[in-house]
């Protein structure tokens, strides 16, 4: 399937990315080595991290939150730490542009909550 650019952040030489491709969210970023934040998680066999800027989640789409804490993400000030399945496809990895300190993970849509308005939140954003 062919993903669909969201969005990148750029700096300190990296190139973390966030892509749609339907069902799931394609997140690009720094491999994880750091065995303190390792040894936090617990991976499957097909799975392996990934570190990203903060700022690259503003790119999710409007409603879409980051959830807090393990399994799928631990929170490191600036940098999220996400947990999932290592993508290996080749009709996947054509479509990026990755060094070779980076790596890419999926998450599926159904892991990244949807932030619910309820009828008095509408009430009251009306009302102001």
């Amino acid at each position: 399937m062919a993903l669909r650019f969201l969005g990148k952040d750029t700096i300190d030489g990296g190139s973390p990315t966030l892509f749609d491709d339907g069902d799931r969210y394609v997140l690009q970023g720094w491999i994880v080595t750091d065995p303190t934040v390792l040894a936090q998680l617990d991976l499957a066999d097909h799975e392996t991290v990934v570190e990203v800027p903060k700022e690259l989640m503003k790119f999710l789409p409007e409603g879409v939150t980051v959830p807090a804490g393990s399994p799928l993400v631990l929170d490191r000030e600036e940098t999220y730490v996400f947990q999932g399945p290592l993508i290996t496809d080749p009709a996947v990895l054509v479509q990026l542009d990755m060094p070779s300190h980076e790596t890419v993970i999926e998450i599926p849509k159904t892991s990244m909550p949807m932030l619910e308005v309820t009828s008095e939140l509408e009430r009251r954003s009306a009302n102001v």
